[in-house]
């Protein structure tokens, strides 16, 4: 028997229970979940707060606990409540959280995650965005842009279509596709996008007109910001590349004009020492030596140790170098240069600047003395750092052929004319007097290691003569790719005989002996005499100290170990062996400045081999490599050939290198290892 309870019975007020405990308990679990993600929300927010305020466009270490709370409370919405609607919500969390820490690999993976598993979430278009944005960070320009491209290609994805074109030009932009980017950006002016993204990419277009060199181009488009109503900083900006493009035009007037004017205005007080800087630039271009002098030395009172300070005392430092030649007082601003901002690059220029003038002043000095066959290299010495540390390519010249006049005997003459020749034809584009230096080189010095370089740029080029270089590298090939010992040592007497004059009379003669000694085996006494005959005919060459190794006659100290302070030093110095007759009086290239790196074979991964492959490489005067020989090979083909083609693409600033030693040989050793 059912009773009745106020209209209703007992069974429909069961019913009635149950239904409110579910609905209770939904929303008690709901609550749970969607807290959990609110949670997660203000951590992430709290640390977009602290990376916005930040001056700074790298990730925020302050950051960095806000994003790790976000990712830790939005991950427990994909474990425990992986069937609710805020789980897409939660991975485009958790992959701008990785994203914006600089996790991009991380990002990228919970990007694809929402798109694969979520392809009807709003967010979808949202994670496209950031996929490209993590790839451009990754610097993978194929996959960048393809991501912005598929965004800007749907009609129906219109929330990012200005920040993907936008993006789209970066990429472009940090590949050096300069005219592809400014398609994109001339693209977004035109369809009309915010002030902000427009005038960045106005900035732009100007920015790869100037990387293309085209400064007239890239002076117009820096005009058209101020019609944009730009910003404060990026108004000064665009007018201070305008002063800069002024400038390379050779209308430094004008640039100057345009750094005056910014310097007088109030807004823009805080880069008034950039800008200060520039207007004694500008003075430095007019040949206004002692305005661009009183500037640089406001800089250095205004502003002390600051980078602007060092880098007034560098450019005044040149000034007395170069314009006044006063090299004392060039010597002490470079000399405070190098003391204003201690272990910069600045500093260590300075330093080297010093140096040489120390250096130059000391050659000076010799010279004065009474005349010795010691001042001929020291003249010599003198005239190379005129041309490569003091910018001084006129004192240069007059001391190479001061030499060549007055040493015409001496084996610097034929070098000495070769350097005039050089100075003529690359620093005065006076190819005929180059000519003539080159013609007299055949002329007087047919024998000398110059002759051939000569003949080289010279319009007279002598098919009958013969090169020591030449003979020498013949030598090397019979002996290392033929095996034929008594062709190459013939070669090797002939050097020595023919051309006594040249460096390779010394060389060819070291090596004579060290090829008797590795692979003649003749038992007898052959191979010391043919050292000892390097010490007397060559004693003042290296190659007589290296023979002098090879005979017992002199040791080669090793740098021995520090011993405890306990004890007495018993260290004896060891015997090093004396150098390869195929490296040694090879100089070592130095730091490359594009270094590619070696591409370990695929197939030998598993061998695990570690070790150098040691070249003699050739770098021509542009500082690439035209040239390799192996001269200790690895022992594997494969990889002696990945190693050969690292060492063909790595390049070399030629102001690195003596000028005198280009085109030449150098020792250069490619590092094998297998990949992590």
């Amino acid at each position: 028997m059912v009773f009745p309870m106020g209209g209703f019975s007992l069974i429909e007020v069961s019913k009635v229970r149950k239904i409110s405990l579910t609905l209770i308990f939904f929303f008690l679990f709901t609550c749970a979940y969607y807290n959990t993600f609110y949670h997660a929300e203000k951590h992430f927010k709290n640390a977009r707060k602290i990376d916005r305020s930040s001056e700074s466009d790298a990730p925020n270490p302050r950051a960095f606990g806000e994003y790790d709370n976000a990712i830790k409370k939005a991950s427990k919405i994909l474990t425990f409540h992986s069937k609710s609607k805020w789980v897409d919500d939660a991975l485009f969390m958790i992959g701008q959280c990785f994203y914006y820490k600089g996790e991009y690999l991380k990002a990228e993976r919970k990007f694809k995650e929402l798109i694969v598993g979520f392809p009807k979430s709003d967010l979808v278009e949202d994670s496209h965005y950031f996929l490209g944005l993590c790839y451009q960070k990754l610097e993978d320009p194929l996959k960048a842009k393809k991501q912005f491209s598929q965004i800007l290609a749907d009609p129906q994805k219109k929330k990012h279509k200005m920040d993907a074109l936008f993006m789209l030009g970066e990429v472009f932009f940090q590949d050096g596709e300069y005219d592809s980017a400014i398609v994109q950006y001339q693209r977004l002016l035109k369809e009309g996008a915010e002030k902000n993204i427009s005038v960045k990419a106005q900035f732009r277009i100007g920015e790869c007109c100037f990387l293309n060199h085209e400064y007239e181009k890239a002076k117009d488009a820096f005009s058209e910001i101020e019609k944009l109503d730009p910003d404060q900083e990026s108004l000064f900006k665009s007018k201070f590349k305008i002063g800069e493009c002024f400038y390379l035009l050779k209308n430094y007037q004008k640039g100057l004009d345009e750094f005056l004017n910014l310097s007088k205005k109030e807004e823009y007080y805080k880069y008034l020492a950039d800008v200060k800087l520039k207007i004694a630039q500008g003075y430095l271009f007019l040949d206004k030596i002692e305005e661009a002098t009183d500037e640089y030395k406001k800089i250095t009172v205004e502003y002390p140790k600051t980078d602007w300070s060092a880098e007034a005392f560098f450019q005044l430092g040149l000034i007395y170098q170069e314009k006044i030649y006063d090299l004392s007082k060039a010597k002490e601003m470079f000399d405070l240069c190098s003391k204003e901002k201690q272990g910069t690059t600045l500093a260590k220029r300075a330093l080297e600047k010093s140096a040489d003038i120390a250096k130059l002043e000391e050659y000076q000095a010799e010279l004065s003395k009474e005349e010795t066959e010691r001042s001929v290299k020291t003249l010599f010495l003198l005239a190379e750092v005129y041309l490569t540390q003091m910018n001084q390519p006129d004192s240069a010249l007059a001391e190479y052929l001061l030499l060549a006049e007055k040493y015409p005997e001496s084996e610097y003459a034929p070098k000495s004319l070769y350097a005039a020749g050089w100075i003529f034809l690359h620093l005065k584009n006076d190819t005929t007097e180059a000519q003539k230096l080159h013609r007299r080189i055949l002329k007087e010095y047919p024998k000398s290691d110059y002759a051939k370089l000569a003949s080289q740029l010279s319009e007279s080029f002598p098919d009958t003569l013969e090169y020591p270089e030449d003979i020498y590298l013949e030598a090397e090939r019979l002996l290392f790719e033929e095996g034929k010992i008594d062709s190459a040592l013939s070669l090797l007497k002939k050097i020595t005989e023919k051309y006594p004059e040249s460096a390779y009379a010394a060389k060819s003669r070291y090596t004579l002996a060290w090829v008797i000694e590795n692979f003649k085996n003749t038992g007898d006494s052959s191979a010391i005499f043919a050292y000892q005959e390097v010490i007397e005919k060559n004693p003042d060459s290296e190659y007589a100290e290296f023979a002098k190794i090879r005979l017992g006659l002199k040791k080669q100290k090793k740098e021995p170990e520090a011993p405890p302070a306990t004890q007495p030093d018993t260290t004896d110095t060891t015997e090093a062996e004396a150098p390869s007759a195929f490296e040694a009086g090879i100089p070592f290239a130095p730091t490359p400045i594009k270094k590619e790196p070696f591409v370990y074979p695929e197939e030998m991964v598993d061998l695990n081999i570690r070790t150098k492959v040691r070249f003699k490489i050739k770098i021509e005067m542009d500082g690439k490599v035209s040239d390799t020989q192996i001269l200790n090979p690895s022992g594997y083909y494969d990889i002696d050939d990945a190693a050969t083609q690292a060492a063909l693409s790595t390049m070399f600033s030629p102001d690195s290198i003596e000028v005198i030693l280009l085109p030449g040989w150098f020792l250069y050793d490619v590092e094998v290892k297998p990949p992590e």
